[in-house]
C-alpha cells in the first residue's frame, strides 16, 4: 500500500471512522469470497492429485494461474483491512508463487529441422519420431528382419505447425476444459479440437518435401500408401494401442489431407481419455506420423512372444492371433481371430490351434503352421533385439513373405512369469491347472453364468451388468459397472477409468483394446454372444477374467483373494503435482495463537490463504472499539429490553425503508446472523429485571462526573450488520462481551467468534462464570481458550443453520449470566446449573 492510501486510511480513522468501518466490510467481503475461490481451486488441484478427477494438464496450468491471481486479491483486501500490519505479506505470498510457477514448467518442445526423416535415419531420433517409427528404424539398421520402408515427419514439424498456426494457445484454452467426469462436454470439446486441426494450414516447407516423399514411396510398392500415427511416448511411456487413426490405401496426392487426419485424431476423445488416465500433457505427445507402402495382405494380426495369459494359461508360450485380409479386424477387436499357440525355443514349433482346421468347414486357415513358425522365429529375434518380450504386428502378402509393421514391449498382465525361466527348447514353465495362478480360493462357488470365457486381462471384479448392444454413450454407462458388450472396440478406452471390468460377446487378447485394459489393470473376458441372454442387465455379477467365469451376485471369496495389481503407477502428471501439491495445498500454519503464526513461516498457497482469513476476522473482530467511534450514522434499536443497543447497517442487514428514521424496532432487522442473536437474548426463558438498565457500569464509574442519558453512545450497546454478517459488543453491568460472525450459504466462509470478559462479582465469582459459559460452549461444539477471567470461542465452517441455532444459544446465553456471577458460590452445582441451561436451549 503506497504513503497515499495510508494517510488516507488515517484520515478516516480520524475524521471519518463511519467510512472506514464501511470500507473496512467491503474489503472483508471481498476477502472472503476471494478465500472462497482459492480453496475451492485448491481442493479441485486435490482431487486431480489425488486421483478424484481426472483431467488435461492444461487445466491444471489455468488453475494455478487463478490461484495466483485470486490470492494476490486476497492479500491486497488484507492490507485495505489493516494497512500497517501485513506490509510483508503479498511479498511472500508472491515468492511461493514463484516456486508453484517453476514447478509447472514444461520443457519447451523443439520445433526445429529436421522435419522428414527416414526410417534408416529415425532409429537416432525417437525424439522427434516416436516409439513406433523408432522401433521399425531399429529394423531397419540392423538387418534381417522384413519391414516395409518408409518416411516420417516428425513431432517437431507438428509443432511448428502449430505455431505457424498461432493454434497452441487455443488448443489449451479448450483443454484446459477437459475433465473426463463430464463425457458430454468432453465429446463436444474433443469434435471443436479436431476440427482446428483439419483447418490448418500446412506450410509449404513441410508439404513440398511430403508430397515428393509420398510419390517416392508409392513406386515402391502397389502405388498406395498407409498414413500411421507415432506420436511421441506412443509405444514408450504408454500403448496408446487403437487410440489414434490410421489412414490406408492412400493415393500420393491425398497424403496431406492423411496427415491432417493423423494429426487432429490426437484429439479424438478416446485419445482424449487415453492422454489424460496416462498422466501425459499433450506437448508430451506430440504427434510424429509414418508412412509406408501399403502391404496387399493376405493375411495380418498380432504375435506376443509371450503369452502365458492365452489359451494354454499359465505356459510361457509365444500367441498368434491372424485373420484373411488387413488385420484391421483383429486389433479393432471385432472378430474372435484364429490363434496359433507356439514354443519359445530355439526352433518354435505350433503345439495348439483354435480353432482346429480339420473341424473347420473351411480348412484353410489365415497362417499356415510353417508361416507361424517363421514368425515366431522373426518374433524371437525382435525380442533379443529389444531386450524384451514383444507385441507384433505383422501382414502376409500373397507371396506367403512376412512383414513387421510394428513392434514393442508386450504389456503383460502383472502376474506373468519370468520369460528367463522358460525350457531352452520347449519353453514350457510352470502350469497352475485352474489357469488362476496365486489365487487361494477357499469355500463353495456359486454355480456361473458363464465358463470358457478368452481371458483378454486379467483380474476379478463385482458389479452391475450394463448391457451396452449399440453405440455406447459414456454419460450413460454408471460408474464400477460391468460393460457387456459385442466387441472389443478400441473406443471402449473412454471407459477405462469409469467401468469395472467388460465382457464380450467377440474379441481377443490381440486387439487394441485388450492391450489398454491390461495397462489400466482392467478385467476383461470374451465369451461368445450368448452373454446378452445369460446375463440379465442391471444384475450383479462377478466377474472372474483369470478363469473365464461369470458368477451371480458378488463373490467375496474370489474378490479377497484376487491378485494384487501392485503399486499405483506414476505418471508424468503425478510427479509434476508432486512437486506442486506441497507449495499449493500443504497446510503448516495451524495454530492462529502460535507466534509462528506469521507470513515469515507459510510455506505453501494455502498457508496464505489461512492467515488472510484468520487475520480478517481477527480485524472484523476489534471493527469497533469500546468508545464506539464510527457510529455517529447507528440507528437505536426500539426494545422493552432494559438495555440500549445502536445499529449501524453495512448493507442489507435491515429491510428497506429506513433511511432518514433515528430509530429501528426488531422486525425491521433483515441481518440473518443479527436476527438469530436477538432470538436468542429475547427467548422466553430468558429473565429480564426492569428494575435494572443494563449499561456499561465501568465506563459510568469513569465518568461519573457528567451527567449521561442511560441512552448515551458511551454506554450503550451496538451491532455492526450486514446481510450474511454482524459484529457485536453488548454491555451488561461490568461486564461486555463481542460477537463477530458471518452466517451464509457458503458453509466455509462461515464462523463465530465470541469473547466474555469482566463482571462486577469478585475474582471467584466472575471465574465460576466464565467456567459455566466454557462447559455450555463446549458442549456445543466451540473451540474455548480462557485466559484470566476473558474467554474467547470460535466455531467455524459450518452450514447455515447450526451457525443460526449457535448464535440464538449465544443470545440465550447473554441473557442467562447478565448478573450470573454476582449470585454464584462456592456452593453452586455447576453440573446442574449447565444441565438446567441446556434443557432449555434447542439444539
Amino acid at each position: 500500500m503506497s504513503l497515499t492510501q495510508l494517510f488516507r486510511h488515517w484520515s478516516y480513522q480520524i475524521f471519518a471512522p463511519g467510512i472506514l468501518l464501511r470500507e473496512k466490510y467491503n474489503a472483508f467481503k471481498e476477502l472472503l469470497r476471494y478465500d472462497d475461490l482459492c480453496l475451492d481451486i485448491i481442493a479441485e488441484i486435490e482431487d486431480i492429485h489425488y486421483g478424484n478427477e481426472h483431467a488435461d494438464w492444461a487445466r491444471i496450468v489455468w488453475l494455478c494461474k487463478r490461484l495466483s491471481s485470486a490470492v494476490e486479491h486476497l492479500t491486497a483486501q488484507l492490507t485495505l483491512l489493516s494497512p500497517a500490519k501485513y506490509v510483508d505479506l503479498p511479498e511472500y505470498a508472491r515468492k511461493i508463487d514463484f516456486y508453484v510457477r517453476m514447478a509447472l514448467d514444461v520443457p519447451v518442445p523443439d520445433m526445429s529441422p529436421p522435419y522428414l526423416l527416414t526410417l534408416d535415419e529415425a532409429a537416432a531420433h525417437p525424439e522427434l519420431v516416436g516409439g513406433k517409427a523408432a522401433a521399425l528404424g531399429r529394423l531397419h539398421a540392423n538387418g534381417g528382419i522384413p519391414c516395409p520402408p518408409g518416411v516420417v515427419v516428425t513431432a517437431g514439424a507438428f509443432r511448428y505447425i502449430l505455431e505457424a498456426s498461432e493454434l497452441r494457445p487455443k488448443l489449451d484454452a479448450k483443454l484446459r476444459k477437459v475433465i473426463l467426469s463430464k463425457p458430454d462436454e468432453m465429446a463436444g470439446l474433443a469434435a471443436e479440437l479436431r476440427q482446428m486441426v483439419l483447418s490448418i494450414h500446412i506450410p509449404e516447407d513441410i508439404a513440398g518435401p511430403l508430397r515428393q516423399a509420398a510419390e517416392d514411396m508409392a513406386r515402391v510398392g502397389n502405388g498406395l500408401l498407409a498414413v500411421r500415427s507415432s506420436a511421441l511416448a506412443e509405444d514408450g511411456q504408454a500403448s496408446f494401442a487403437g487410440q489414434y487413426e490410421s489412414v490406408l490405401s492412400v493415393k500420393p496426392e491425398e497424403v496431406i489431407p492423411a496427415y491432417k487426419a493423423v494429426l487432429a485424431s490426437k484429439y479424438g476423445p478416446r485419445a482424449l481419455t487415453y492422454r489424460v488416465l496416462s498422466g501425459l500433457s499433450d506437448e508430451e505427445t506430440s504427434m510424429a506420423v509414418l508412412i509406408m507402402p501399403m502391404i496387399e495382405a493376405k493375411s495380418a494380426g498380432v504375435l506376443y512372444t509371450l503369452d502365458p495369459g492365452g489359451p494354454m494359461q499359465g505356459r510361457e508360450v509365444m500367441g498368434v492371433y491372424a485373420a484373411k485380409g488387413l488385420g484391421t479386424a483383429v486389433v479393432d477387436g471385432c472378430i474372435i481371430p484364429e490363434s496359433v499357440v507356439l514354443t519359445r525355443g530355439k526352433h518354435p514349433r505350433v503345439l495348439v490351434r483354435d480353432p482346429d482346421p480339420e473341424a473347420m468347414d473351411a480348412p484353410e486357415t489365415a497362417l499356415p503352421d510353417e508361416a507361424a513358425e517363421r514368425l515366431a522365429e522373426i518374433g524371437l529375434r525382435l525380442e533379443s533385439l529389444f531386450g524384451r518380450p514383444q507385441d507384433v504386428e505383422w501382414a502376409m502378402d500373397k507371396a506367403a513373405d512376412l512383414f513387421i509393421l510394428q513392434s514393442r514391449d508386450v504389456n503383460a498382465d502383472p502376474q506373468h512369469a519370468d520369460p528367463e525361466a522358460a525350457d531352452a527348447e520347449d519353453g514350457f514353465g510352470a502350469y497352475v491347472d485352474d489357469g488362476q495362478p496365486g489365487k487361494d480360493v477357499s469355500g463353495d462357488l456359486p454355480t456361473p453364468l458363464l465358463t470358457g470365457g478368452g481371458r483378454v486381462s486379467n483380474g476379478v471384479v463385482a458389479g452391475r451388468a450394463v448391457h451396452a448392444q449399440t453405440v455406447i454413450e459414456v454419460s450413460a454407462i454408471p460408474a464400477g459397472a460391468i460393460l457387456l458388450t459385442p466387441t472389443l472396440s478400441p473406443a471402449l478406452a473412454r471407459l477405462a477409468g469409469r467401468v469395472a471390468g467388460v465382457v464380450a460377446a467377440a474379441g481377443s487378447r490381440a486387439g487394441h483394446f485388450a492391450s489398454v485394459a491390461r495397462e489400466f489393470g482392467l478385467p476383461v473376458a470374451v465369451f461368445g454372444p450368448e452373454i446378452f441372454t445369460h446375463i440379465p442387465d442391471g444384475q450383479e455379477i462377478t466377474l472372474d477374467a483369470d478363469a473365464g467365469k461369470v458368477f451371480p451376485g458378488r463373490v467375496e471369496s474370489l474378490i479377497g483373494a484376487a491378485a494384487d495389481t501392485g503399486p499405483k503407477k506414476i505418471t508424468p502428471l503425478g510427479t509434476r503435482l508432486e512437486k506442486i501439491i506441497p507449495l499449493v495445498a500443504r497446510l503448516t500454519l495451524t495454530d492462529p495463537e502460535s507466534p509462528d503464526f506469521a507470513p515469515a513461516n507459510m510455506r505453501s498457497i494455502h498457508d496464505v490463504v489461512r492467515f488472510a482469513h484468520e487475520k480478517s476476522v481477527a480485524e472484523m473482530f476489534s471493527l469497533v472499539g469500546r468508545g464506539g467511534r464510527g457510529l455517529a450514522s447507528a440507528k437505536r434499536l426500539k426494545t422493552p429490553l432494559p438495555f440500549t443497543m445502536y445499529i449501524l447497517d453495512l448493507g442489507g442487514g435491515l429491510f428497506e425503508g429506513m433511511a432518514g428514521s433515528p430509530t429501528v424496532t426488531p422486525g425491521e432487522i433483515k441481518s440473518a446472523p443479527m436476527w438469530a442473536v436477538w432470538s436468542g437474548l429475547t427467548s422466553p426463558q430468558a429473565s429480564w429485571d426492569d428494575d435494572a438498565q443494563f449499561v456499561d457500569w465501568e465506563e459510568l464509574d469513569r465518568i461519573s462526573g457528567g451527567i449521561f442519558s442511560g441512552k448515551s453512545r458511551l454506554l450503550a450497546s451496538y451491532a455492526v450488520i450486514s446481510a450474511n454478517y454482524a459484529h457485536l459488543m453488548i454491555r451488561f453491568g461490568y461486564h461486555f462481551s463481542v460477537l463477530d460472525t458471518v452466517c451464509g450459504p457458503e458453509d466455509k466462509n462461515n464462523y463465530i467468534n465470541f469473547r466474555f470478559k469482566g463482571g462486577g462479582g469478585a475474582l471467584d465469582q466472575r471465574l465460576s462464570r466464565i467456567e459455566f459459559i466454557s462447559r455450555v460452549l463446549t458442549h456445543f461444539s466451540f473451540t474455548v481458550t480462557i485466559k484470566g477471567d476473558m474467554l474467547d470461542a470460535r466455531m467455524a465452517r459450518e452450514n447455515e443453520v447450526i451457525i443460526q441455532k449457535r448464535l440464538a444459544m449465544l443470545g440465550y446465553l447473554l441473557a442467562r449470566t447478565k448478573l450470573m456471577d454476582i449470585t454464584l458460590s462456592a456452593d453452586t452445582d455447576m453440573r446442574a446449573l449447565v444441565g438446567d441451561f441446556l434443557d432449555k436451549t434447542d439444539r
